[in-house]
């Protein structure tokens, strides 16, 4: 009986949390769908995969159209991902030198900040990020 309470008390936590590899897996599949649109220079795919904020900043800053834009950026795969944290709508992605952030919209995970890298004394300095 009591290894059933040692199961409740690690699993517990996922669950309150709603943490879980299928929170994960769906983090990284959009995280590598992002990055191979970069890599096959299909702007247009990428550009659907950034949060709406981004892509506005994105084109603001640039005073291009999203694809346009991105084109200008020096983005390029990171290869495969360290680790994968979720923290409710908001996701990380970690790469060996680079750090990939995630938000959670009704019809998936979108990109909101790529190409960072930590920076002191700011936390991160990323290519491209939203407001």
């Amino acid at each position: 009986m009591r290894w059933w309470f040692t199961a409740l008390a690690l699993l517990l936590p996922m669950v309150l949390t709603g943490c879980g590899s299928g929170q994960d897996e769906a983090v990284r599949d959009s995280a590598a769908t992002f990055y191979e649109a970069v890599d096959a220079q299909d702007w247009a795919q990428a550009c659907a995969l950034l949060a709406p904020e981004t892509r506005s900043e994105l084109e603001s800053a640039a005073k291009l159209p999203c694809d346009g834009a991105l084109a200008e950026e020096d983005l390029s795969a990171p290869g495969a991902p360290d680790d994968v944290d979720v923290f409710g709508t908001m996701a990380e992605v970690r790469y060996q030198g680079e750090t990939l952030f995630l938000t959670r919209f009704a019809d998936g995970w979108r990109m909101f900040a790529a190409g960072c890298t930590p920076q002191q004394p700011k936390p991160y300095d990323c290519a491209l990020h939203g407001g």
